[in-house]
């Protein structure tokens, strides 16, 4: 039998949403291999009924949460992050059972839109199950059993790669080598280079450091280096050099990339002879200092570009440390919110015991883009402006609040696609007020939530009948 012939754009679309709907609807529920289906923002929208089965975990318990929730493996995870198609295999605890994973993404019109992933289980035979129970718990041990000393244990983080990032941090602390850190603005670059500084022999030396893109570069050499007294205009006095003041000890030259060329060629004499000079004199002055570098550039496009000098850039590449960005790293944003409570409760006298569900699913899906810095200072202008014990989501700034509200939104499209008549404006504004209502439990809050007043939402609550009558 022929399918009809599509004769218009309208039809075509409704004949596609209808094919869509067939696959999501009657292929994916029955397959027998688990299907995870997330959003852009890596939100769980749909996961079939073998996918339960595998996980032991309920619809209602996974559907919109972050993949960074889901616990069950890191395969989706990573194919999320690299938006790339990966294929890997999860040992189950029991180690009779095996799952192979493929994960890939989806893209529509170039856009990445979310990845696909499919489980499949492998009952294994009885000579295979030792090899694999021993492979899994010497996985699980290795993945867990990251030893950090006390130096790196106080930065606070619950992520596995997070915990290796620091590792190798650790690790470099035991050696004299220059290190380069590298991350976003936030990421707490500073806090892991002092860490390497506390956990090296040079504990008890000074650490200095230094931001290079803050000192105006006419300034820049009299900072790192010193100078003598009547060397330039104002130099009233002999002036000892952030170099000088180190030694012994580590520096941390933070922005190294905002550095300026000729800086950078009396910076590789310094690595490469130990020595330097003070502005306006003649004497050469030895220094044992250890070398950090710190950035948020792209150095490798910088050295391309001729802004950075690429000799420089090895001799400080010996050792790098790439620190991941928070949103690379969502799992730890329940524990960091509990110490920053925590912490700015005892700066400032706050009572505040925590977050609402709704708060703290906002904050999963929000990108971060100022990192764990940005996390601190909202934290504290929320403790000190909250009205209640408990943060709610009216109280946290709207714009990421709203990424928030878009999910709600989003999870209730993809319910209301499945159906083949659309629903009207109305049933759709109902459904919404409901919605918030049934989670911000007042007019006033669920109002804030919807951007109306709460006027407006009593007013469409009476007209469409939700019968929870509440006050604002």
């Amino acid at each position: 039998m022929k399918m009809a012939r599509v004769t218009s754009i309208t039809e075509r679309q409704k004949h596609d949403n209808h094919r869509i709907d067939f696959l999501n609807g009657y292929l994916f529920d029955n397959m027998i291999d688990g299907i995870l289906i997330t959003d852009d923002r890596g939100s769980v929208i749909y996961i079939n009924d073998a996918y339960e089965k595998i996980f032991s975990v309920s619809n209602i318990a996974i559907l919109n949460r972050s993949i960074f929730e889901v616990k069950n493996d890191e395969v989706i995870i990573n194919g999320f992050k690299t938006q790339k198609k990966i294929i890997g295999r999860l040992n189950c605890s029991t180690g009779r059972i095996t799952i192979n994973i493929a994960i890939s993404p989806i893209y529509k019109d170039k856009k990445f839109k979310g990845v696909i992933g499919i489980y499949r289980e492998n009952k294994l035979k009885s000579n295979e199950v030792e090899k694999v129970e021993s492979s899994f718990e010497k996985n699980l041990k290795a993945e867990r059993c990251i030893n950090l000393n006390c130096c790196f244990e106080n930065i606070i983080t619950d992520s596995h790669i997070m915990k290796s990032t620091l590792l190798i941090a650790q690790k470099a602390s035991m050696v004299s080598s220059t290190v380069l850190i590298r991350g976003e603005s936030g990421t707490g670059k500073g806090m892991v280079a002092k860490a390497i500084h506390d956990s090296s022999n040079r504990k008890e030396a000074p650490f200095i450091k230094v931001n290079c893109g803050a000192i105006p570069p006419t300034l820049l050499e009299s900072e790192l280096f010193g100078h003598e007294q009547g060397s330039f205009t104002g130099a009233i006095k002999k002036k000892i050099g952030k170099f000088e003041q180190a030694n012994g000890g580590t520096i941390l030259l933070d922005e190294i990339g905002d550095m300026p060329m000729e800086m950078q060629v009396k910076l590789l004499r310094i690595i490469q002879e130990k020595e330097f000079q003070r502005v306006g004199g003649n004497e050469t002055i030895r220094c044992d200092v250890r070398i950090l570098a710190a950035t948020n550039k792209n150095l490798e496009e910088q050295v391309e570009k001729g802004r950075f000098r690429e000799d420089l850039y090895y001799r400080l590449n010996v050792i790098p440390v790439q620190l991941p960005s928070l949103r690379d790293r969502k799992e730890d944003i329940p524990i960091l919110c509990r110490y920053f409570i925590q912490k700015l409760n005892k700066k400032i006298g706050g009572k505040i015991k925590g977050l609402a569900d709704e708060v703290q699913e906002a904050f999963y899906h929000y990108d971060w883009p100022g990192n764990v810095r940005e996390l601190e200072n909202l934290m504290e202008r929320l403790i000190v402006l909250s009205e209640e014990e408990i943060i709610q989501l009216h109280e946290i700034p709207t714009y990421i609040s709203q990424v928030y509200n878009t999910t709600i939104v989003n999870s209730m499209s993809v319910g209301l696609s499945t159906l083949r008549n659309i629903p009207t404006l109305e049933e759709y504004e109902k459904e919404i007020i409901k919605v918030a209502l049934q989670r911000f439990k007042s007019f006033n809050a669920a109002g804030k939530a919807l951007g109306v007043t709460h006027k407006t939402i009593a007013a469409k609550a009476r007209k469409y009948n939700i019968v929870e009558k509440r006050e604002g």
